[in-house]
């Protein structure tokens, strides 16, 4: 089974303009989407995933309670939150739930990619390592 990509947004136009453009960066992953915090946890639950692509501004369940349950339930999955806040707060939350990375979506186009190339290069590294 390939790995997985998660992404999690409430905006349909948004979701599906991020599955396409990762989609074509990382061709070898399946991308899934999720369109609130209760239905990525149920995806978590129900398929390993290698890494999830997470809004806050969910509708019921935030982004951040999300991350912690999925986190909880799968310690492994990374999560790099995307997201409209850029205040230090919100990142401290984050990072609190688990998140691996926090990229304001001001600053998608130069950072999404490489955070998350970094990310699954870091586990590929440490997959190997224990192989």
């Amino acid at each position: 089974m390939p790995d997985t990509i998660l992404i999690v947004e409430d905006h349909e136009v948004v979701r599906r303009s991020l599955r396409d453009w990762l989609g074509a960066v990382f061709p070898h992953f399946d991308l899934l989407e999720a369109a609130s915090g209760e239905e990525a946890v149920t995806v978590a639950s129900e398929r390993p995933l290698r890494a999830v692509v997470m809004d806050i501004g969910l509708p019921q369940m935030n982004g951040i309670e999300a991350t912690r349950r999925i986190k909880a339930a799968a310690p492994a999955t990374e999560v790099v939150i995307l997201t409209i806040h850029e205040d230090a707060a919100y990142r401290a939350d984050a990072t609190a739930a688990g998140a691996s990375a926090y990229v304001p979506k001001l600053k998608m186009r130069a950072e999404l990619v490489p955070t998350l190339e970094a990310i699954l290069r870091t586990r590929q590294k440490q997959t190997c390592a224990v192989a």
